[in-house]
């Protein structure tokens, strides 16, 4: 199977490269905009890497699907991408007869939230939901929950932050034990390459499917985190939800929804307590090597802390 890895120099396409090649019966092709950004030791194995200006860059999406057998789209997860992005990307798969298209979808259950309830999935539904009107294509749907990597950030369970001398705290309301349903990228990559076998994906029929690594709290954040360093997490309660409510508003009204990033952490705490990031039914990747504590994550990710807000996919 020829395999389009759109956005293969990312952190998440390079390891859908990876787990692709070293699985066996896939060739991989890959799209991106720097050849040069590619792992030489993926790079040395691809069937070819097609160059693009942007991503409306149609002569190279052109190139780039032909004569394929499945596309997954990788991109960055911002909403350009989100939506623009990969309905040029998903036209092109039309234009070539290409059945498998993988969505970028690797997110919490987007389908437990109404349109307008938090903007990061607002272009994710609108995706959805206009391919389903307009196209012959049914796409294959991922959720993860939240990347492990970035569990330890303030768009994690409970906001988790250090300071300059190392300080570590996180936020709690009501009890602190909502859970939230966390996803390594090594498992989402191998969970994705491996729906590329399932008989019902080959024939075309799409599909949402759930893959998780673990489920955690606020409360087991920080347990975690004084575990591996030996450091004390402060745990701070942060008030109640109707207070988390008027400060998510406030800051709505400030920013607005251009700038949701500025209070995306708000986003996660209001809909984590709520449930809605923590994944019902979720299967898990069989063998897999690369499942983890909470603690082995830390220890084999010692810059995991170092969070920026642009990387982070909730």
């Amino acid at each position: 199977m020829l395999v389009l890895i759109a956005g293969i120099t990312g952190k998440l396409g390079t390891r859908l490269a990876r787990a692709a090649l070293q699985r066996g019966g896939f060739r991989v092709r890959g799209l991106g905009r720097n050849p040069e950004n590619l792992d030489p030791t993926i790079a040395s194995q691809l069937e070819s890497f097609v160059t693009c200006r942007s991503y409306d860059d149609i002569p190279a999406l052109d190139k780039a699907v032909a004569s394929v057998d499945a596309v997954i789209c990788a991109y960055k997860p911002e909403p350009v991408l989100d939506l623009e992005g990969q309905l040029l990307l998903l036209r092109a798969a039309e234009r070539a007869g290409v059945k498998i298209y993988h969505a970028s979808s690797w997110t919490a259950d987007w389908r437990l939230f109404h349109w307008g309830e938090h903007e990061h999935y607002n272009t994710h539904i609108a995706f959805q939901r206009h391919v389903e009107l307009t196209s012959p294509i049914k796409p294959v749907y991922v959720f993860t929950g939240m990347f492990a990597e970035y569990l330890f950030s303030p768009a994690g369970p409970g906001m988790f932050s250090k300071d300059e001398s190392g300080q570590a705290s996180v936020q709690v309301r009501d009890s602190g034990n909502a859970k939230w349903s966390w996803t390594t990228m090594q498992d989402a990559a191998e969970f994705s390459i491996g729906l590329l076998t399932r008989k019902e994906v080959q024939e075309g029929s799409g599909g949402y499917f759930s893959v998780t690594s673990g489920d955690c709290s606020p409360k087991d954040i920080a347990r975690a985190y004084e575990n591996v360093t030996g450091v004390s997490v402060d745990i701070k309660y942060a008030g109640t939800l109707d207070n988390l409510g008027q400060q998510l508003q406030q800051a709505r009204q400030e920013h607005g929804p251009s700038e949701y990033m500025q209070y995306v952490a708000l986003l996660a705490q209001w809909f984590g307590y709520r449930g809605r990031f923590h994944l019902q039914k979720a299967e898990s990747v069989p063998g897999s090597r690369h499942s983890m504590s909470l603690e082995d994550l830390l220890r084999g990710n010692p810059d995991i802390t170092r969070w920026r807000f642009d990387t982070v996919e909730i």
